[in-house]
């Protein structure tokens, strides 16, 4: 009977330093990577600045191509601004469903960083041209000589 007991203390011993053990070796063997390696930036810059160049070309496809690898790489502000400004310039040879497509991605731009603003590019569209109007030519008017004023029932005429 004793030597069970023993027996039955040597096997738990011997559990409770293979769990130890383990435990050990999963924290050792286990990668520590900082937050920034977590998702592959340089990949994703890259394709960032390839959709730029899409967008300078307005060649809106390719460039909603790359942002989207971009965001889906590493799913940040600037992705989605310029892939939902991507599908907006579509949208406008297009259908609605491309402007859809850019709310929604302007919105995931923006529930990320609520201050973003681009940098890298900076859309511009040009301003609406406006109708040409003749100008009316406005001509100087001629200063009126005051009339003398009336007079009051307090005060005597002159």
């Amino acid at each position: 009977m004793v030597e069970t007991i023993r027996e039955e203390e040597a096997m738990a011993y011997n559990r409770s330093l293979i769990y130890v053990l383990t435990a050990m070796l999963s924290m050792v063997a286990a990668p520590a990577f900082p937050a920034d390696e977590v998702f592959d930036t340089a990949t994703a810059s890259r394709h960032l600045e390839q959709g730029i160049s899409h967008l300078k070309a307005k060649d809106f496809d390719a460039a909603i191509t790359e942002f989207d690898e971009s965001a889906s790489i590493s799913p940040e502000a600037e992705a989605y601004y310029y892939l939902g400004y991507a599908y907006y310039m579509k949208s406008r040879k297009s259908d609605g469903e491309n402007r859809q497509k850019s709310l929604e991605n302007f919105d995931r731009a923006y529930e990320i960083d609520p201050n973003f603003s681009p940098t890298r590019f900076k859309p511009s569209e040009p301003a609406p041209q406006q109708t040409a109007t003749p100008a009316r030519a406005v001509e100087p008017v001629a200063a009126q000589p005051a009339a003398p004023p009336t007079p009051t029932p307090e005060q005597p005429k002159p």
